[in-house]
């Protein structure tokens, strides 16, 4: 009655019996062999390992690898236990292999110089700058050869209105004027929404 308890709870079983079980598609058989050899592979986890985090990795992962590599088990090669802390040396080095990635990777971030106030507003105006830019072109598009050649001359080569009209052979008078109905223009151009948007705020509400 005894033997037919352990034969039929898999107790009788050999790790042969069940990783072979396992391979053929068996999960009872895995189930068993787990329960037989988790103390033996907690055990060399918590002497290895920094946290309990780790551990429950190494563990899950050795048994996991063992799983999947049930059927490459080969008998005559040596007790299963071992074989079982041999993948869980090779999950323990990988894992040790990632966690000196992680602190290298660290180190290097740590070391990344921090932008200064000044540094900070510059790149936040580059980024609006580049937003803005395919809108401004438009804009400047838009505007007559002339006014966009004066408005181009203070703003980016940065002559006075009444030397860059000369320029452009204008008058001062005329110069300031013109630039002054060009920056106007220009400032609703950049005003205006973008096409599409006023019908997607009308569908946002209907």
């Amino acid at each position: 009655m005894v033997a037919a308890v352990r034969a039929s709870s898999g107790m009788g079983q050999s790790d042969d019996e069940l990783l072979a079980a396992t391979a053929a598609g068996d999960a009872d058989a895995f189930g068993r062999f787990y329960r037989r050899h988790e103390r033996q592979v907690l055990t060399y986890a918590m002497l290895r390992c920094p946290n309990s985090g780790d551990v429950a990795d190494l563990v899950a992962e050795t048994f996991l690898a063992a799983m999947t590599s049930a059927g490459r088990y080969r008998p005559g090669e040596g007790d299963a236990g071992a074989w079982l802390l041999g993948i869980a040396r090779h999950v323990l080095a990988r894992q040790r292999r990632t966690f000196a990635r992680r602190r290298s990777l660290a180190r290097r971030l740590a070391n990344v110089p921090a932008f200064c106030p000044d540094e900070a507003e510059a790149v936040d105006k580059a980024i609006d700058a580049a937003r803005l830019a395919p809108k401004l072109r438009a804009a400047l598009a838009g505007l007559q050869a002339k006014d966009r050649e004066l408005l181009l001359l203070v703003a980016r080569d940065g002559l006075e209105p009444g030397p860059a009209g000369a320029v452009l052979g204008m008058n001062p008078n005329t110069a300031r004027l013109r630039l002054s109905r060009a920056r106007k223009r220009l400032r609703v151009s950049l005003d205006e929404p973008a096409p599409g948007t006023h019908q997607e705020a009308s569908d946002a509400h209907s």
